[in-house]
């Protein structure tokens, strides 16, 4: 059988899924909404299902899984997964393996968008920082040529650093998180309290000037320039849905990030890289590392 891997994105809002063979070669690309299969009674089986009505149509060599929270170190449990808590406290991939009769592993979902954009340099860094703003803060750390997970599993939760006199509510379970001022999350509950006629895309090209929105900026840059200082990668590659909004101030983020990077060594070195991120990008991540873990030896 031809080797081919099966690459799944699953984010608070939608679950992607993607194959891709042996010469990298993409196909049956499907998105459904997370809550179709997170919110039902046995949100695993559903999962299991949606999975096996791909594996029916294409056999598959392995299955990653991109998940939006934290995974134990040895990425074989599910510790905290706030948008999709039905699946705490499990071992996802090893209950899927057995489902399903296919190997299945798992990681952060961030790492596959890191994985995607590190792929595309021409060599490897040695150290990388990913930060994908979506409906949460994603946070991934490439460090001394590999992923760097911490001793708990808990590793890249910037997200969930506490900001100064922030008292709102995370997912997370904590109050005064980051995330809740920085993250598509709050930009979609500003603009429905703000700007309600504003489609949520538009939000930066009708009403980029708000002070709210300028404020959003600020604490975004000085929240990445934090973590800037105190990791000191090669790269620091920025993306996520939030991003890649219309007339989002990309040049105000990059110049509140640097002006707050110590001198000289980490302000002058720092590469900063926008990514080019697609509906596809995170899948074809996870794909990549599919191939990565299960691949056999030549």
């Amino acid at each position: 059988m031809t080797e081919r891997w099966l690459g799944i994105d699953i984010g608070g809002t939608s679950t992607r899924l993607l194959l891709m063979d042996a010469r990298h070669e993409w196909s049956n690309f499907r998105k459904v909404p997370t809550a179709s299969w997170a919110q039902t009674p046995q949100a695993l089986e559903a999962l299991a299902a949606l999975i096996d009505a791909t594996l029916e149509r294409q056999p598959v060599s392995g299955v990653m899984l991109g998940l939006p929270g934290i995974l134990s170190r040895d990425r074989q449990q599910v510790i905290s997964l706030p948008f999709i808590q039905a699946l705490d406290n499990q071992p996802v991939a090893a209950l899927l393996t057995q489902r399903l009769g296919v190997p299945v592993a798992m990681d952060k979902d961030v790492n596959h968008l890191l994985l995607w954009d590190l792929m595309q340099l021409e060599t490897l860094p040695d150290s990388a920082v990913g930060l994908y703003l979506g409906t949460g803060m994603g946070n991934s750390l490439w460090l001394n040529g590999r992923f760097y997970h911490g001793e708990h599993g808990g590793a890249g939760e910037i997200g969930h650093i506490p900001w100064r006199d922030n008292l709102l509510p995370c997912p997370c379970g904590n109050r005064g998180c980051v995330e809740t001022l920085t993250s598509g999350s709050w930009l979609a509950r500003w603009a429905a309290e703000n700007q309600p006629a504003t489609p949520l895309a538009q939000l930066f090209t009708r009403h980029g000037d708000a002070p709210a929105l300028q404020d959003f900026i600020q604490r975004l840059g000085q929240t990445i320039a934090g973590e800037m200082n105190i990791l000191d990668p090669a790269y620091l590659i920025l993306g996520g849905g939030v991003l890649g909004m219309a007339d989002f101030p990309l040049v105000a983020l990059r110049e509140t990030i640097f002006s707050h990077l110590r001198p000289p060594v980490t302000r002058q070195g720092l590469q900063l890289i926008f990514s080019s991120v697609t509906d596809q990008t995170g899948c074809r991540g996870a794909c990549l590392a599919a191939e990565r873990h299960f691949r056999r030896p030549a």
